[in-house]
């Protein structure tokens, strides 16, 4: 047994009750819906600056949806779906000296009809984020939907069927420079080794598809594109120090490395960045938090 699977087990049960509800209120799948057909294609989180509200994601998926020409949706508290037409503004390429888009974040400015239907839905705001670098004995959780573990709709009449995926992990401390995509100042590289995870009821951890095959991990995640990470805790401060009030959001997961077993995460800053130059009219309200 390893040091991280002995630390996941001392520390599993306490942990639970520092991850933040608002984690999970504030996420939605993002979906396709074509001839009455709903495809489950990414996660996203509701993000709210002043009066105008958003969805923010990975741009790859945004990119890949678009691709397909049909209609984007989200995910309501009912499990309906709401539609969200229009353009998506995403990260763009040929920045900070790359050919490729080092932050693949995307975000679309919810109309008040999209708000009034997604209901109570919580929607975060700047006092949620975290800006400072993350230490690396911090503990991070993140909110998604697997592909593998959705049920696409083939008729008007059957309801879309998701199923949330919550993992607990920790900053990856192995040899780096084997990820070409992973760049230090714009991400946050996640730990995704399985056999140091721990099921709810303390036995190993193991991630099967919707008919119980093992599918490989993290490779088969697709689906969780564009979720919330959130740093909840470190590991050098006791554990029952923790709260939920201390969790903070801190970056878009934006991809998976397999067989590396490891997560990318883009930090939040590149997601205030897009706001800011995307959308003049939150300027004024985002202002407190840039001059911090």
């Amino acid at each position: 047994m390893t040091d991280r699977t002995t630390l996941h087990r001392q520390i599993y049960g306490q942990v639970a009750k520092h991850i933040p509800e608002k984690g999970w209120s504030s996420t939605v799948a993002i979906v396709l819906a074509h001839k009455g057909a709903v495809h489950q294609f990414g996660t996203g989180t509701l993000f709210r600056v002043g009066d105008d509200s958003f969805v923010v994601t990975a741009s790859h998926v945004i990119k890949k949806a678009s691709a397909h020409v049909k209609t984007l949706g989200i995910t309501s508290a009912a499990n309906s779906i709401v539609a969200v037409p229009g353009t998506w503004t995403c990260s763009f390429e040929d920045q900070y000296g790359s050919s490729d888009d080092p932050f693949d974040v995307a975000v679309h400015k919810l109309s008040k009809d999209a708000v009034d239907k997604l209901g109570t839905k919580t929607y975060l705001t700047f006092d949620d984020i975290e800006f400072q670098a993350q230490s690396t004995t911090a503990v991070y959780t993140l909110f998604g939907f697997p592909g593998i573990w959705s049920d696409s709709t083939k008729t008007d009449t059957d309801r879309l069927q998701v199923k949330p995926l919550q993992f607990t992990t920790y900053a990856y401390d192995r040899d780096t420079g084997v990820f070409k995509d992973y760049q230090e100042r714009f991400h946050i590289l996640l730990d995704a080794q399985l056999t140091q995870s721990i099921a709810d009821d303390g036995s190993p951890a193991k991630f099967t598809d919707l008919k119980g095959s093992d599918a490989p991990f993290p490779g088969a995640l697709g689906g969780i594109s564009g979720c919330s990470v959130w740093r909840i805790g470190d590991l050098h401060v006791p554990i029952d120090k923790w709260s939920q009030d201390a969790s903070r959001l801190v970056a878009v997961l934006t991809g998976g490395c397999d067989p590396k077993e490891a997560i990318i995460a883009t930090k939040w800053v590149a997601v205030s960045t897009l706001l800011y130059e995307g959308f003049p009219e939150v300027r004024k309200a985002m202002q407190p938090w840039l001059t911090k």
